[in-house]
Formats: C-alpha cells, sequence, structure tokens
C-alpha cells in the first residue's frame, strides 16, 4: 500500500499530578505510576513527531478522532494504550488501523503493534503493505430498530446505569428467550474476548473466530429455579428486551451509555465491516 496521507490520533497528555504528601506508600506508588506513564507517553508522542516529520510524510496530528478527519486517509494511527485503540476505531470505517503503545510499562497494549522503539520499523511496513493485516469483527448495535452512529471492537454491557443496581430483561436467542434478572449480560468478539468477559468467566475465543460469545453476569435465580441461558455463542442475533427504565449499553468501556429503556428492544449482531488492523499482536486472517 502506497500511502498518501496519514493520521495520527493521540492521547492527550494529562497535567502532571501533584505528588502526595503524606508520605503514604501506596499514595507514593500510584503517583510514580502515573508520572511514568505520563513521561513514556510524552517522549513516545515526541518521537512519532520527528519519526514523520524525518520520512517527510503527510500526517495530521491531532488528539481527536472523527470521521471527517479520517475521511481521505490511508493509514490511521492510534498513539496511547488500548483505550485510544477503541476511541479511534470507534470513528473509523474502511481505513486501517495501526496501534502503538506509548507507555509500554504501564499499559497491556492488547492490540498495539508498535511501541516507540519499534514505530519506524512498523510504519515502514505498514506503508510497504509488508505488515500483517488482520481484519476484527465488531459489534453492530440496534435499539428499537435504530442502528447506534457507532460499533464496538471489544465488548458491550448491558446492565443497569447503576454498577450496585440489577438489571432486568429478556434475553432472546432466536426462538429461544427467557426473562432474567442478574448484573447484566457481556457481549463479545474475539478479540475483546480477553477482557472483561474473561475475568467474568467467559473463554478466551480464538482471533479468528467470527462469533459473538455472550455472558450473564452473577445471574439471579427465581422461584423455579435459575436461568438456564448463561452464556455461549452466536454467529447471529443476541437480542435483550429491557424490563426497565434504568438499563443501557455500555460499548466498548467508558463511552456515555446509550439507554435502553423500558420494551426497547437491544440487537447485538457481528457487524457486517470488520476492522482493518496492523500487526494485531493476536493474529488474525
Amino acid at each position: 500500500m502506497v500511502a498518501k496521507r496519514v493520521v495520527v490520533v493521540f492521547k492527550p497528555i494529562e497535567a502532571a499530578a501533584p505528588r502526595p504528601l503524606d508520605g503514604d506508600p501506596t499514595l507514593l506508588a500510584i503517583a510514580a505510576r502515573r508520572a511514568r506513564a505520563r513521561s513514556e507517553h510524552a517522549a513516545t508522542v515526541e518521537h512519532i513527531r520527528a519519526t514523520l516529520a524525518t520520512d517527510g510524510l503527510d500526517a495530521l496530528i491531532t488528539d481527536r478522532a472523527t470521521p471527517e478527519a479520517f475521511a481521505d486517509a490511508d493509514l490511521v494511527v492510534s498513539v496511547g494504550g488500548d483505550g485510544t485503540f477503541l476511541h479511534v476505531a470507534r470513528a473509523l470505517g474502511d481505513q486501517p488501523l495501526l496501534g502503538v503503545n506509548s507507555s509500554p510499562s504501564t499499559s497491556l497494549g492488547h492490540y498495539c503493534a508498535a511501541t516507540a522503539e519499534s514505530f519506524s520499523r512498523q510504519l515502514a511496513a505498514a506503508l510497504a503493505g509488508t505488515l500483517r493485516e488482520s481484519e476484527l469483527v465488531r459489534i453492530a448495535v440496534t435499539v428499537d430498530g435504530r442502528a447506534l452512529p457507532f460499533t464496538a471492537l471489544n465488548d458491550a454491557l448491558f446492565a443497569n446505569v447503576s454498577p450496585a443496581g440489577s438489571t432486568r430483561y429478556a434475553l432472546r436467542l432466536g426462538e429461544e428467550a427467557e426473562l432474567q434478572l442478574s448484573s447484566g449480560v457481556w457481549i463479545a468478539t474475539a478479540s475483546g474476548s480477553t477482557a472483561a468477559i474473561s475475568s467474568a468467566g467467559g473463554d478466551v475465543m480464538a482471533a479468528t473466530d467470527r462469533r459473538l460469545q455472550y455472558l450473564v453476569r452473577e445471574p439471579c435465580p427465581d422461584r423455579v429455579g435459575g436461568p438456564r441461558m448463561l452464556g455461549g455463542y452466536r454467529d447471529g442475533a443476541i437480542e435483550l428486551v429491557s424490563r426497565s427504565d434504568r438499563n443501557a449499553l455500555f460499548l466498548d468501556g467508558d463511552v456515555a451509555p446509550w439507554p435502553v429503556p423500558l420494551g426497547a428492544v437491544a440487537r447485538l449482531t457481528p457487524a457486517p465491516s470488520a476492522l482493518r488492523v496492523f500487526g494485531y499482536p493476536g493474529g488474525g486472517l
């Protein structure tokens, strides 16, 4: 691939946090970790700026991920961690994405193929078309037939807007349906199956699996026993019929929740278009 334009989106550099003054060792350790992450991230951003300038590429460098910014991009680069990667992925259509972990000592970087040290090499390989490209499944969501304006790459959580609140709904899988009361339902892609759904007891899926996995969190038994539909895989739709005005969908973590009011039907399916990712460490097609 001969790139004409590269768009780089970096996580904003946080203001330096004040050092705790009471000498508490736990607070000191937290402050030290935050300071290290901030320092590494700032250094990575400056290194990437210098690399792009040296290579003479037509590059837009920004901290805002918008479809308009990516409209004529041949390659998009996220600089931060998995949160930044997911934030950028939300605004992407068919453009390929290369993730850079800007603070490897403090960030997992599950989706990130590069660090500051390897950025120049990985960028050159991506532009030359020699870096492996994977197509990662995304989750398309509708609520009462209306498509949400973005997809989820990692996972979706259907739950009460209060973390301590119970979630009332009907889970519907094709012809099967069941009224349930629980702490919510996780729905994840293969690439997202190493995250929250795994911590909750779900399976880590093969990177090439195109299905969605669902898992009911902390199901509550009723008078005739517990629910039967507690988890599994679907290559078709997973539907959640809300039995409360307090329910919502949380897509890819800390995005503002999308309300799913009483009687509304949330429908989650594998999205028709995959996300193109360069050098995805988890492998792929």
